[in-house]
């Protein structure tokens, strides 16, 4: 039976069981849309069921050339030529985690609307973001561990913790593909990160993990190269100190760039697959030469480097700045941004109607340190903002109920943050971007 056209019905009156995916289609091509962490647990999902695909497509540009997971990368305007080219019997998996909207949108204007689609999304199998400490070796001036006395839980989360909410996850959403094991904590300050990464897999689930990469730890490095995580995002932002600096206080960019190095030369030792995605962080100070620089560094090492603009965080600092109570840190960032509060709410959310239902609230489970289960991933503080006091003794049906009884969602979405948080209409920010001038000086 042929899957409907993704534009024939609501987004999610497509959603079939993934392993209705696997059994039923055999004919199909699979083509998964989305190659960062969502794609990548789609295709250990396929692979663990015996299937594979033929490719993935993505519209960022840092994929131009790549390959991910052994598979090329497209681009959205490659595709139906390639479809054609290959005689392919084309299935799109749509695997992305909060801009379905977008991808649908994508397939029509690149003439693919009328091949089959296939959601990887389902409100019945969230996503899960596990946080496996609660604090950082850094203070970066955007994040909420630069704020002294936040108050927040500092602690660590151990193994036979870990391995428990692991367990419970797969229990509570057997169709989970992936977990993120990093939310604002560093993950690779975790002595058992390597053998955390092992456990996931062993659980049939692919791994992302994020961090500074600002740590003298070369064995632990090379031990987690050896397990493999699919995806490791690297944030930095400027590629000579003295930028880097102003940004990711408390880190120093020459050992970030070493760990690098040691990353290609144990992926290529051990032959290693994983993903390396160089986040770069733009801000007034840093999007030229440093960034130039970096760039020339990514492709040296065959990684992604992937830009984003600079955002403050968490909620609640961006909330108390549009109440007028912003704190200090906060006004001293919006002189180096390149697309500020105001300017970033207003251009994500033009053209885009506003929604009663929020991606970060709907689709993800967050899991804590200290196993309190936060409403969302873009909140920080813990009061009203949590939904369960313990992951592990609480159900999902229980969490999500709660979730609806969250205050700041209203408020949140009044302001148009989760667009915000997303960063919409990325063309627009571009723009802003564009006509602000440059504070670089290496």
């Amino acid at each position: 039976m042929l899957i409907s056209p993704v534009l024939s019905k609501k987004f999610s009156d497509f959603f079939v069981t993934k392993l209705k995916l696997i059994n039923d289609y055999e004919e199909y091509d699979l083509i998964i849309w989305g190659a960062r962490m969502t794609g990548l647990g789609a295709i250990r999902f396929l692979r663990h069921h015996g299937r594979s695909a033929v490719c993935f497509v993505d519209s960022d540009p840092a994929f131009k050339d790549k390959s991910v997971a052994s598979l090329p990368v497209l681009k959205p305007l490659e595709l139906k030529k390639k479809i054609v080219e290959n005689n392919w019997n084309p299935l799109i998996v749509i695997a992305v985690a909060l801009k379905e909207i977008e991808i649908i949108a994508a397939l029509k204007e690149n003439n693919l609307d009328s091949y089959p689609s296939f959601s990887f999304q389902s409100e019945e199998s969230p996503y899960f973001t596990v946080d496996l400490l609660g604090s950082c070796n850094l203070a970066c001036g955007s994040c909420p561990h630069s704020i002294v006395d936040h108050g927040v839980p500092k602690g660590i989360m151990d193994f036979e913790t870990v391995k428990k909410v692991i367990d419970k996850i797969k229990i509570d959403s057997p169709e989970t593909t992936h977990i993120s094991c990093y939310s604002w904590g560093e993950p690779l300050l975790h002595p058992k990160v390597p053998e955390i990464v092992d456990y996931v897999h062993q659980n049939g689930m692919a791994v992302a993990l994020s961090s500074n990469l600002s740590l003298n730890f070369e064995q632990r490095i090379e031990k987690l190269v050896k397990s493999e995580p699919e995806y490791l995002k690297v944030s930095v932002s400027g590629y000579y100190s003295k930028a880097y600096n102003a940004t990711h206080q408390g880190g120093d960019i020459n050992l970030v760039k070493s760990n690098l190095y040691r990353i290609r030369h144990y992926m290529d030792k051990h032959n290693s697959n994983m993903l390396v995605d160089i986040n770069y962080h733009l801000y007034r100070d840093n999007c030229g030469k440093n960034l130039e620089m970096f760039q020339s560094l990514a492709e040296e090492l065959g990684f992604l480097l992937s830009t984003t603009y600079a955002l403050i965080m968490p909620l609640e600092r961006v909330i108390n700045y549009l109440d007028g109570k912003p704190d200090i840190q906060t006004m001293i960032l919006q002189k180096n941004l390149l697309v500020d509060i105001d300017e970033a709410i207003d251009v994500s959310s033009q053209r885009i109607a506003k929604s009663t239902k929020c991606p970060f609230r709907e689709n993800q489970v967050n899991v804590n340190a200290d196993l309190t289960v936060p409403v969302c991933c873009t909140v920080f503080e813990r009061g009203d903002n949590v939904v369960a006091k313990n992951f592990l003794e609480t159900s999902l049906q229980e969490i999500e109920i709660s979730k609806k009884n969250v205050k700041v969602c209203e408020t949140c979405m009044e302001k148009r943050l989760p667009e915000y948080n997303m960063g919409l209409n990325e063309e627009k920010w571009a723009t802003v971007a564009k006509s602000k001038s440059s504070l670089e000086k290496n």
